[in-house]
């Protein structure tokens, strides 16, 4: 009793000395729980109690956010990055842990270690900037789920390869009849109970709770990691509408989990050496180095622009919480010692700390301007005296339809391969290439043109539009009054979205019987920006 005491008293302390520093908090939790241990009054074995079962939450509530349906058209190209990051960054940790003086065994943990990266992290970021439903979101959630289930699909073989290859073989099958499991509850089960059953927070939240415990009992019963039933339940529960309603009920339950998995994360370490961080340092450079120029390689042969694909290698720049699960299966079963265990903990915090500062759009800019292959646009002839159409996605084209039967010729400018190409095959003037770069806004005429009307989701990213565009109309959507002042300040004409949006939603209600029949995950924000309310005249005050 006395140590569980300490490592909350420790955790609560941690939360707040962050918030009082206004530091993150994941630094502040893991120095308390590695001060209360000093003391010697926790006891090892409830510290790894409290690692696995925090662990267990933080990996289910990260499974929640990887529905397969966000990935959308963008799946073979999460497939290719996917894949090349998994076996590079492997390959790669393999080998510079080897070149640092560990023993295969330690290395090839090491090297699987770095495959993935963390699925709280990115998607936290996404939401943040908004940029979820981009395509550039779809794709790194689809690079996260990938990765995710490759270490899981990966610890039955580096753990029971000892024991033989019928271990082996049934670690794997076990492992593909969770995800089986997993799918159908993600497909059927979950959509179909939702749109039949009435349930009040409680019930709601006993039922997610007892899906949780049906897949933890499956992986204990199949002698897997407790961490791969609390993944495929966590996807299990991702679709739309299921697993807004699951968010809703595991955010205190989910915050009080991660607080104890980082203090006890930091009563587990020993003090490293200088030695220990030197190479903690090295293997976070060589993620920090190898991603994005690989990721960025991979995603622009799919097509997206130089822009996207530099983002997505950054946002992916980082070990994950799996990290830690391939640590603590080394540990338990003796394949690794404390030292190396702290290592792989250094290195993910060290990634997951950078994250938040190398991914941002000045980092982004900076890497373009370097950038040595990038595409470079031909001097075709640039439109004049037309509609330019910035940003094409599902409320783009409903916008697009309308267009195209006026006087005045239309061109498109958007990001989405897929899209583009579609529109060109359809005898639209298209063109791939962001719209925050003034080369692309050169060839699409921004500047000659009658009129622009931006769809972009980010108001913020209009900014070199609007200043390009300087002696044009610029129509911009935006989805709140602060976007709105924001754009007016920049000479542009704020459409504000939020009245049509909320018509068109209470359309969606009475359409869907109450909002009880199943809809996908991307629907709802399609549906919301896809509106065919009437905008706001020019010059209308967009707060009204």
């Amino acid at each position: 009793m006395t140590g569980i005491t300490l490592l909350l008293a420790a955790a609560a302390a941690g939360f707040a000395l962050s918030k009082w520093l206004r530091v993150p908090a994941i630094p502040v939790l893991i120095l308390m729980g590695f001060v209360a241990t000093l003391p010697g009054l926790i006891d090892e074995d409830l510290l790894v109690d409290a690692l696995v079962l925090g662990l267990t939450v933080l990996v289910f509530v990260a499974g929640i956010e990887l529905n397969p349906g966000r990935v959308g058209r963008h799946k073979k190209a999460a497939l290719q990055v996917g894949l090349l990051q998994f076996v590079a960054l492997g390959g790669a940790g393999v080998g510079l842990t080897l070149l640092l003086g560990f023993d295969v065994q330690a290395a090839v943990y090491l090297g699987l270690a770095l495959t993935a990266s963390s699925t709280l992290v990115v998607v936290r970021l996404l939401q943040q900037r908004g940029q979820l439903f981009e395509p550039v979101g779809r794709l790194v959630i689809g690079v996260l789920l990938l990765q995710d289930f490759l270490v899981i699909l990966s610890i039955p073989v580096l753990t029971r390869l000892p024991d033989g290859g019928e271990a082996v073989a049934f670690g794997l099958l076990a492992t593909l009849a969770l995800m089986g499991l997993s799918w159908i509850f993600l497909r059927w089960v979950g959509p179909w109970t939702i749109e039949r059953v009435s349930f009040d927070e409680e019930t709601l939240l006993l039922v997610v709770l007892g899906v949780l415990f049906l897949f933890l009992g499956l992986s204990e019963l199949f002698q897997l990691p407790l961490v791969a039933g609390a993944f495929f339940a966590g996807v299990a529960l991702s679709s739309f509408p299921v697993s807004s309603l699951v968010r809703g009920q595991l955010k205190s339950l989910s915050d009080f989990f991660s607080a104890l998995f980082f203090t006890a994360l930091g009563g587990f370490l020993v003090v490293p050496d200088p030695a220990v961080v030197l190479q903690a340092v090295a293997l976070a450079v060589a993620v920090l180095v190898i991603t994005p120029p690989l990721v960025a390689l991979v995603t622009e042969r799919a097509g997206f622009t130089a822009r996207s694909a530099l983002l997505g290698g950054l946002l992916l720049s980082q070990t994950s919480e799996f990290s830690l699960v391939v640590g603590l299966q080394g540990v338990a079963l003796g394949h690794l010692g404390p030292e190396v265990f702290t290592l792989i903990v250094l290195t993910t915090l060290f990634t997951m700390i950078l994250t938040p500062v190398v991914a941002t759009d000045r980092v982004t800019w900076a890497l373009m301007r370097i950038h040595p292959f990038r595409a470079r646009r031909t001097g075709a002839e640039r439109p004049r005296d037309h509609v330019l159409l910035v940003g094409c996605g599902s409320g783009g084209v409903s916008l697009l339809e309308t267009l195209i039967v006026g006087p005045y010729p239309v061109v498109v400018v958007d990001e989405d391969p897929a899209l583009v190409e579609h529109l060109q095959e359809s005898g639209v003037d298209a063109i791939r290439g962001d719209a925050s770069d003034v080369e692309v806004l050169r060839e699409a005429g921004a500047d000659q043109a009658r009129v622009v009307v931006s769809m972009l989701r980010r108001a913020q990213d209009n900014a070199p539009l609007l200043a390009y565009a300087r002696e044009v109309p610029v129509f911009v959507r935006a989805f709140n009054v602060a976007d709105a002042h924001w754009i007016e300040g920049r000479k542009g004409r704020p459409i504000l979205f939020s009245e049509a949006a909320a018509d068109e939603f209470l359309r969606w209600m009475e359409a869907t019987d109450g909002g009880r029949h199943p809809v996908s995950e991307e629907e709802l924000p399609d549906l919301l920006e896809g509106s065919d309310a009437p905008a706001p005249s020019p010059g209308t005050d967009a707060s009204h």
